[in-house]
């Protein structure tokens, strides 16, 4: 048996000088035909040979111990980066949602064209360039944890309830959201965005800080003329809408659970 540090510990004492001493010992007392003490040193000498590979594996435990709380920091600093940025961008993305909802929710409460009499060009920009938030996706970023899983890492960790946690969120959470998101990528493309860029005339572009830039007015008239299959597909499209803002308001409290916990796993210098 190899043990890190002392070697096989069966052979090498017959090498070492101070094992030649204590064979000498042995020599001496079964020359002496002292049996009993014989026995009772040779008893004594396997209890140190025990001990020192006990000692041993208790030193070479300790520095697995050691090396797997440091790779454990290093993997709970990295979730908590990654768990931090999808917050930010799920609550950047929820706000978009949250007020499309609220303005499609208007016009299907008020689906005569008259809701739009005496209202400036600005407003009716405003109320057309609020629809097309719901065409914003919030793309978690999983890599983080791919690697964990990938390098299967994860019993590294020691907490039970972030581990599941962690599951409960990449797994599930983030996926639901992926599959209704896709729903209402494919009805705003094909459907409330065409309809917003062909027929009333309004084009527009978020940014990498989800900020809406108008390249084109919304023409008013337009807009009165297409009311009614404007109206129309925002009740097409607001059920799966609110249902998507819905899943990234849970996604977004269980990353602030999971970050809070993981804060309390990191030394004090790196919360």
């Amino acid at each position: 048996m190899d043990i890190p540090g002392y070697g096989s510990y069966l052979e090498p004492f017959d090498n070492e000088p101070k094992m030649k001493f204590f064979r000498k010992i042995r020599e001496s007392l079964l020359t002496e035909n002292k049996t009993t003490r014989y026995l009772k040193y040779a008893a004594g000498e396997i209890i140190l040979v025990v001990l020192g590979i006990l000692i041993a594996l208790q030193i070479n435990n300790w520095n697995e111990d050691r090396k797997d709380q440091k790779k454990a920091t290093e993997i709970y600093a990295n979730l908590l980066t990654s768990l931090i940025q999808d917050s930010v961008e799920a609550q950047r993305t929820i706000d978009l949602i949250t007020l499309s909802l609220q303005t499609q929710k208007a016009f299907i409460s008020n689906d005569s064209p008259q809701y739009l009499d005496g209202r400036s060009q600005e407003e009716i920009d405003q109320m057309v360039r609020a629809l097309s938030g719901a065409v914003m996706s919030f793309f978690p970023k999983t890599g983080v944890y791919e690697l964990i899983t990938t390098n299967n890492s994860m019993d590294i960790l020691k907490s039970e309830k972030i581990k599941s946690l962690l599951i409960n969120l990449y797994d599930f959470q983030y996926k639901r959201y992926e599959n209704i998101d896709a729903i209402i990528d494919h009805k705003y493309h094909y459907q409330l965005g065409t309809l917003i860029r062909t027929r009333i005339g309004q084009i527009g572009e978020y940014n990498s800080a989800s900020e809406f830039q108008l390249v084109r007015h919304a023409d008013p008239e337009k807009l009165q003329e297409y009311y009614p299959e404007l109206v129309a597909e925002c009740k097409d499209i607001f059920g799966a809408l609110s249902t998507a803002d819905n899943y990234l308001i849970q996604i977004r409290s269980s990353i602030n659970e999971l970050t809070k916990m993981i804060r309390q796993e990191l030394p004090s210098s790196g919360r």
